[in-house]
């Protein structure tokens, strides 16, 4: 039974194959006569176009037979440009059928979709985001803008009194401002929590319910009310347990105790990713015009009004205001803005250059499919061009031209079909990745419009690109592999003929060669600098220590009110580090304490310096550039790492305002190219937050050389300390030493902190060995970015020149064996055969070589010479070729195969 079934297939596959080649003999016996024919009407005096297309007609054209067939179905030309369902089970069918070519193809098709709606979506939140509240396109945020300096005058609850009660564009108009508070249960424990000071209005442009009791309502805002809170659902779970019972507890934040009165529901963050809220008592008579505290203005659009209307009327307010207080308001004018805009301080007169600057940054993902496509339909063409005897017996069969793109369209399109799916699916899993970076890595909540979810008109762009990509990799290959498919049979048949690659198809291999080489590269450089931090040899065992970022509530605390100067605070902030020292040190546990303005591994502000004298030769334009930072006197002998040279600081270099400094080692290598810096004097010149050089700086001396202490910056670790007392510097971080493990002493540390103030905020405390854990977390996200598009990059590049190469042996397999039968060498055949794609392969290699030496040459990896960096350009060069080399393995095997005998006897 399986035997006959066997046999019954083999018959009708060899009927098939006959008919095939009855096809062909036909329609080269077909194109003789016509070429017969078409000669003598061109010695008759017709042009060749014109001879050719007469003597088809003549002898019964397959254009006859066509235009014939269309006019008997009633088909107009456009109507062969419509898709079938026959089309799309070809299309699925080819997909089943080239297995590799989908899989290959498909992820990299997949990646540019991931790449391109990944970029979409991110760029669409942030410049045009969809408010997840009820109407909340309707929802704005008005500043006021300076004018004379071109800032944001955030001092605003004069006006915000005066508009809420005259605005009738804008309702529900609403005033908030951030503060960092510590959020302390009954128990005594507390913790650093973002707080919006808000006005009950604000929930009223809200528009969400709370779970529990109830929100902010104006009776809260009256001066004589008692301090309540409304709490978010995630503070309610962590620090409540979801307590049912919780509305009427009380808590305190910093030295302020509030009654709960309401939970939010999940997920909600008004108005930007606030947790949160306490009433803004913002009609105190105390404040008038550009007085008072900063805050942020928001509204919701009356129905009927729209931006324009609500921005007249704040323009005539404005006026009025200005009217009245000239002295304050001559240069401040209003501005209703999208409600984003304004919350992320997007200035308005620059809303446009940088929605165009954003809107830019997706060319490169579009330009990267774009280069993926075109690879893709290299690919598809090196495939299809196998299919040549497919394409000319559907041609010879009545199927016009434009049947045939479509065809090789609909297939392309459904493998970007099936990229696109799984790109869309590797977008969503991408931004939710991406989303909790950067909220580890900024210690913070994104705004609540940033959802980690693909919208709708991401899809639909990404559908575009599909579309897009499809027409990239299958009409061009199809337009091209179509044009004069019947009159390349006679020049097929003999061995030489057929489709052949072109100008367009070597830049594509070239460019996709060069990007193999460049992605890997800036995977190294990633890598490197990532490892650049944690690698850095301190001197002393960090494990031993517990570090935690110090600062304090600005405000006086209620029940004493008082100074509300800066100099009062740091005053306040100061003698409260000073007992906090205090009592830590007290602690058995605790065998030292010191603090620093930026500890060791930490990034230190860069600063450019200038030396009296002694100074070698800067490395570049940007002169001698190092750190800074601010410590305590007894510093280096808390660390355990006591001065290399001169002298430590003293208490009397603090009280006395001596203008001294210590510098480490690696200061007076590379700017004092080891000579003795003692005595010698250095000034600042400028900052990384004030570049504009300038000499008005005083001058420092340098009394003593302490190790390097992991000291760095983007310009290396050269470094200066300076002495400073608690309160010179806000804010500070803290290092104690302490006996046994670190980890667990954090409990005491806030313990000690809530005793010493409750206004006191202690960040970041952990052991000092975990200090880099961010920036590894930071680096890592981008290096395995970058391993992934080096992967994509690769894959794609080594198919594509497979295709290229196997695509050169096909096509002259005859010529291999003619050679071979003539005596002709390995190395020849090898050499003539693939010369052209070993050419490209080298032209990719070199380009993609030179572009990643310009960028690991520029960067300074821990300033390694000049002959380790070429040696590791060269490396890297060769290691590459010999990458993409592995790709040709089997197309050279395949040429060297050929048999002579049977090349002849498959083309004759």
């Amino acid at each position: 039974m399986i035997r006959a079934l066997i046999a019954r297939i083999r018959s009708l596959w060899r009927s098939l194959r006959g008919h095939s080649d009855l096809q062909a003999e036909m329609a080269e016996e077909f194109r003789l006569h016509v070429d017969l024919r078409a000669d003598d009407l061109v010695r008759d005096g017709m042009s060749p176009a014109e001879a050719r297309r007469q003597a088809r007609l003549e002898f019964g054209s397959v254009e006859r037979y066509r235009d014939e067939g269309r006019a008997s179905r009633g088909l107009r030309p456009f109507d062969e440009l419509r898709f079938s369902w026959l089309d799309v089970k070809l299309s699925l069918r080819m997909l089943v059928r080239y297995p590799g070519l989908t899989v290959v193809a498909g992820l990299a098709i997949a990646f540019g979709i991931w790449a391109g709606a990944g970029t979409f979506e991110m760029v669409t939140q942030l410049l045009r985001p969809t408010l997840p509240l009820d109407e909340g396109h309707r929802i704005v945020g008005i500043q006021l803008r300076n004018l004379e300096t071109g800032g944001v005058e955030r001092r605003a609850l004069h006006e915000f009194v005066i508009w809420r009660g005259e605005l009738t564009s804008v309702t529900d108009l609403g005033a908030f401002r951030t503060l960092e508070r510590n959020l302390i249960l009954g128990d005594g424990t507390g913790e650093p929590t973002m707080v919006a000071e808000m006005s009950a209005s604000g929930f009223q442009v809200a528009r969400v319910p709370p779970l529990l009791g109830r929100v902010l309502i104006e009776a809260d805002e009256r001066p004589d009310a008692l301090p309540v809170v409304v709490i978010g659902y995630d503070i309610w779970q962590s620090r409540f347990g979801g307590d049912t019972q919780v509305v009427g507890r009380t808590v305190h934040l910093g030295s302020t105790r509030h009654t709960i009165v309401g939970v939010m529901p999940q997920g909600f963050a008004f108005p930007v990713s606030h947790r949160v809220w306490t009433p803004l008592r913002a009609g105190d008579p105390r404040y008038g015009p550009r007085e008072g505290p900063s805050v942020q203005l928001f509204g919701r659009l009356t129905r009927g009004a729209t931006v324009e209307q609500a921005q007249a009327e704040l323009t005539t307010l404005g006026r009025s205001t200005t009217a009245e207080s000239p002295d304050t308001h001559e240069f401040i004018r209003p501005w209703v803005m999208p409600f984003a805009a304004a919350m992320l301080n997007i200035p308005l007169g620059t809303m446009r250059t940088m929605t165009l600057g954003v809107l830019s940054t997706n060319l490169v993902p579009i330009l990267l499919l774009l280069l993926i496509c075109g690879n893709v339909a290299l690919l598809i063409f090196a495939r299809t061009a196998a299919r040549e005897g497919e394409l000319v017996v559907r041609s010879a069969l009545g199927a016009s031209r434009r049947r045939i793109v479509v065809q090789l369209f609909a297939e392309a399109l459904a493998l970007g079909a099936v990229g696109t799916m799984v790109g869309l699916a590797g977008a969503s899993f991408g931004m939710r990745w991406a989303f909790g970076v950067v909220e580890a890595l900024q210690g913070a909540d994104l705004p609540f419009w940033f959802e980690p979810r693909l919208s709708t008109s991401t899809v639909l762009y990404a559908g575009v690109l599909t579309v897009l990509g499809a027409a990239i990799a299958g009409i061009v290959p199809a337009i091209k592999l179509t044009r004069g498919v019947g009159a390349r049979l006679k020049a097929a048949t003999a061995g030489g003929g057929g489709p052949r690659l072109g100008g367009i198809w070597s830049v594509v291999i070239v460019s996709q060669v060069a990007i193999t080489v460049l992605f890997p590269a800036i995977a190294f450089i990633v890598r490197e600098d990532g490892n650049r931090i944690p690698s850095l040899d301190l001197g002393f065992p960090a494990q031993e220590y517990v570090v935690v970022r110090l600062e304090m509530d600005r405000e006086p605390p209620s029940t004493a009110p008082g100074d509300t100067s800066y100099a009062a605070f740091l005053a306040r902030y100061g003698a409260a580090h000073q007992e906090l020292e205090r009592r830590l040190t007290d602690d058995p546990a605790v065998t030292g304490v010191t603090f620093a303005g930026r500890l060791p591994r930490m990034y230190h502000q860069w600063n450019q310096i200038e030396v009296d004298e002694g100074a070698i030769e800067p490395p570049d334009e940007r002169g001698h550039r190092v750190s800074s930072a601010p410590i305590d006197v007894d510093y280096f002998e808390v660390l355990g790492t006591p001065v290399a040279a001169g002298r430590p600081f003293t208490v009397s270099d603090v009280t006395s305002g001596a203008q001294v400094v210590i510098v480490n080692t690696d200061f007076v290598e590379y700017v004092l190219g080891g000579r003795n810096p003692i005595g010698r004097r250095i000034r600042y010149i400028a900052t990384e937050t004030a570049r504009t050089p300038t000499s008005e700086g005083p001058w420092y001396e340098i009394v003593g050389v302490a190790p390097d202490l992991g000291m760095t910056s983007g310009y290396g670790r050269s470094g200066i300390y300076h002495p400073s007392a608690p309160g010179d510097v806000y804010p500070v971080h803290m290092a104690l030493r302490v006996r046994g493990d670190p980890g667990s002493f954090a409990p005491r540390v806030r313990e000690a902190a809530m005793l010493v103030d409750p206004a006191l905020r202690l960040h970041d405390l952990m052991p000092m060995n975990e200090i880099t854990r961010a920036d590894a977390e930071f680096y890592a996200f981008w290096f395995w970015l970058a391993v992934v598009v080096s992967s994509i990059a690769l894959l794609l590049s080594l198919a594509g020149i497979y295709a290229v190469m196997s695509f050169a042996v096909s096509r002259r397999t005859r010529e291999i064996g003619i050679r071979l039968a003539l005596g002709a060498g390995s190395r020849r055949v090898v050499t003539a055969i693939l010369a052209r794609p070993l050419r490209q392969v080298g032209l990719g290699v070199l380009l993609g070589g030179a572009l990643a030496g310009v960028l690991i040459m520029s960067i300074d990896l821990y300033q390694a010479g000049w002959a380790a960096r070429a040696a590791l350009f060269l490396g890297y060069a060769a290691l590459m070729t010999g990458v993409c080399l592995l790709a040709c393995i089997v197309p050279i095997r395949r040429a060297l195969g050929v048999e002579p005998t049977e090349a002849l006897r498959a083309d004759a």
